[in-house]
């Protein structure tokens, strides 16, 4: 079976995940269920030769199962940091486009924690536009349209939350 088709299908996997993710109500859950979502789709990313997505996604699992147990101040997000940038270089990171799965992991990390829901929305999209290019280049069709849904869903939940609280 062509690799373009394997990727994307277990793409779809993961990002099915995804999308359970956002109707869940427990942190824990929900950071499980992360997991398993950056395990589909790191392997994605792999089949389809996006060597520094797949690195992104495995320091993903790792940083939502430290955040199960516990806050993440400025130091690990900086060792989270370094370590997405370290492994990005020995996995051969070839231009602009294999830092931008890295540049997106960087941001959310340093976001992770933020109190204002307007604020990580805001993060949350400018991360996923980094995916944008990113999964286009790679051919990851499927993640590139869950990363569209995913820039409007957010969009949409700024709108309303601004609509609520005009303070955000």
């Amino acid at each position: 079976m062509d690799t373009v088709i394997v990727g994307n299908v277990i793409s779809f996997l993961g990002a099915s995940l995804m999308v359970v993710a956002g109707f869940l109500k427990k942190r824990d859950t929900i950071l499980t269920v992360q997991c398993a979502q950056f395990g589909l789709m790191g392997l994605a990313n792999c089949v389809l030769g996006g060597f520094t997505g797949a690195i992104s996604s495995l320091v993903s699992i790792v940083r939502n199962l430290v955040s199960k147990k516990r806050v993440l101040g400025v130091p690990l997000k900086l060792a989270f940091i370094a370590l997405q940038t370290a492994l990005s270089l020995g996995v051969g990171a070839r231009g602009w486009i294999d830092w931008l799965p890295v540049a997106s992991a960087c941001l959310y990390t340093w976001m992770i924690d933020a109190r204002s829901p307007v604020r990580l929305k805001i993060a949350l999209i400018l991360a996923q536009v980094f995916w944008v290019a990113y999964d286009l280049t790679i051919l990851n069709y499927v993640a590139f349209c869950f990363d569209i849904f995913t820039i409007m869903a957010n969009l949409l939940g700024i709108l309303r939350l601004r609509r609520r609280k005009p303070e955000q």
